[in-house]
């Protein structure tokens, strides 16, 4: 485990391996910390002892009022315990706020988070290319903006891929009486586990990728950032009744293998329309067709109105069907113009070429989707690349963006935050947050009276390819 904390001062100019290099080896450089006083490295479950110490030099940043000469008594180590230098300026804090059940949140002077995450640092290889690496980085960096803003966070990084990490031996240590955010893990059977320990203990758990509408039932403990597969369909229908019309739009099947989704699209259709036809065409593309024939969409175009298709496969068990799907439409779609709508694997899949983009005129529904022409997306770069020495991915604007969200709400609003945030959507760097009472799939909504069954982010776009670059509609 790690020990970090927002007053941290990422190494500047150096590739981010550093980053996990530095907090995994027993043996490494001291990152640079904001401080106006000596940070000291103690080894995990030990104590400072008396004798001969390593000395490290500790560069400082702040201009403001720089420290008389550099750390000493240092012992090379895996946890920092930091300095608080904040006790002369306190936080301006709202004022206590309730929400419609009468619950009161709890204001703490500093809020202690785990968050677990698949570093894998017993065989770090090249960490650069993961994507969780990224993640770590963006939180960083959103670290060290909140500790300019004094908001003041303990965040013990967890790393789930060491070898002799055990979720089940190490529960009690990780949910305790002090903790009060966990956020993490990607796993979903830990997930699982921790959500009912989280809840027992009336502690946040908040999973930033994984999505299921049927994880967890009367569970307001359990957060989750990413929107289920149900919302990202609602998302598709919702566009597709607002922009086009009856009969305009064909879902592409495979038979019975897709019946329940194209059930759920009519009937929601239905629903937003207040009309009890039918909303979409359906057309069953037999598989084989998209290998041997040339023609496996030649009845497909002669739907009078024709205007849109919608590919519902999401799994990138599907990946080859949809990318096959992708390359018989653009061969056969000749002087037709149709657009095609789905889920983020068309964005996300590498087999995609972006020559199919234009010609299908593409449009996908995404959580999360980086606008690099946005201005604050482009001065994000710039620090990225000037600390890390790297290209930040999505990973590292979401890790940014999810801890700047998570820290400023703690903050105002105290450790059941998810109670009280805001109800109208909070916009950051690419994520805009939107979090509202969800229900399970085996919950009836319309017997549960009060409860609910988690807190879901619901918030979903419409990205769609134009020109050369892709543009929210």
């Amino acid at each position: 485990m790690i020990l970090a904390q927002n007053l941290l001062q990422l190494l500047n100019g150096n590739k981010l391996w550093i980053v996990l290099c530095t907090f995994f080896l027993s043996c490494t450089a001291v990152k640079p910390v904001v401080s106006h006083k000596p940070t000291q490295i103690i080894k995990a479950g030990t104590t400072p002892v008396s004798g001969k110490k390593d000395t490290v030099d500790v560069p400082v940043r702040d201009t403001a009022k720089k420290p008389d000469g550099v750390a000493k008594d240092v012992i090379k180590v895996d946890t920092i315990v930091w300095s608080d230098i904040s006790k002369d300026k306190p936080p301006v804090r709202e004022p206590q706020k309730t929400d419609v059940t009468g619950y009161t949140s709890d204001f703490k002077p500093v809020y202690n988070i785990k968050m677990l995450l698949p570093l894998n640092s017993d065989d770090i290889g090249d960490p650069g290319t993961s994507r969780f690496t990224f993640f770590y980085s963006g939180v960083l960096l959103a670290l060290e903006e909140l500790g300019i803003d004094r908001i003041k966070l303990n965040v013990d990084i967890i790393d789930t891929d060491e070898n002799n990490f055990d979720l089940d031996k190490q529960l009690n240590s990780i949910v305790t009486p002090e903790t009060d955010l966990v956020i993490g893990p990607f796993d979903k059977d830990k997930i699982k586990v921790l959500s009912e320990a989280c809840k027992k203990n009336n502690t946040v758990l908040v999973s930033p990728w994984y999505t299921s509408s049927k994880l967890t039932v009367q569970n307001p403990y359990y957060v989750q950032m990413n929107p289920n597969l149900k919302e990202h369909f609602n998302k598709i229908v919702q566009f597709s009744v607002n922009r086009y019309q009856p009969k305009e739009i064909t879902i592409v099947t495979r038979g019975n293998k897709d019946k329940a989704w194209v059930d759920y699209f009519e009937n929601t259709a239905k629903k937003l329309s207040g009309s009890k036809k039918d909303f979409f065409n359906v057309y069953y593309v037999n598989t084989d067709s998209l290998k041997n024939g040339p023609t496996a969409f030649f009845n497909l175009f002669k739907t009078p109105n024709l205007k849109a298709v919608i590919i519902p496969n999401y799994s990138y068990s599907d990946e080859n069907y949809i990318y096959s799907c992708l390359r018989r439409l653009a061969a056969e779609i000749s002087t037709h113009s149709v657009s095609v709508i789905g889920m983020p694997i068309l964005f996300e899949s590498d087999k995609i070429e972006f020559d199919y983009f234009r010609a299908l005129q593409m449009k996908v529904v995404m959580a999360d989707f980086v606008d690099e022409d946005y201005g604050k997306i482009r001065e994000f770069r710039r620090r990225f690349l000037d600390t890390y020495g790297e290209i930040p991915t999505v990973e590292a604007v979401k890790g940014y963006d999810l801890m700047i969200y998570l820290g400023k709400n703690l903050w105002k609003y105290g450790k059941h935050f998810q109670y009280l945030a805001d109800y109208n959507p909070v916009f950051y760097l690419q994520s805009i947050y939107d979090l509202q009472r969800s229900f399970s799939d085996d919950t009836d909504e319309n017997q549960i009276g009060g409860y609910f069954d988690y807190f879901e982010n619901k918030h979903l776009d419409i990205i769609e390819y134009r020109g050369n670059k892709w543009m929210k509609l």
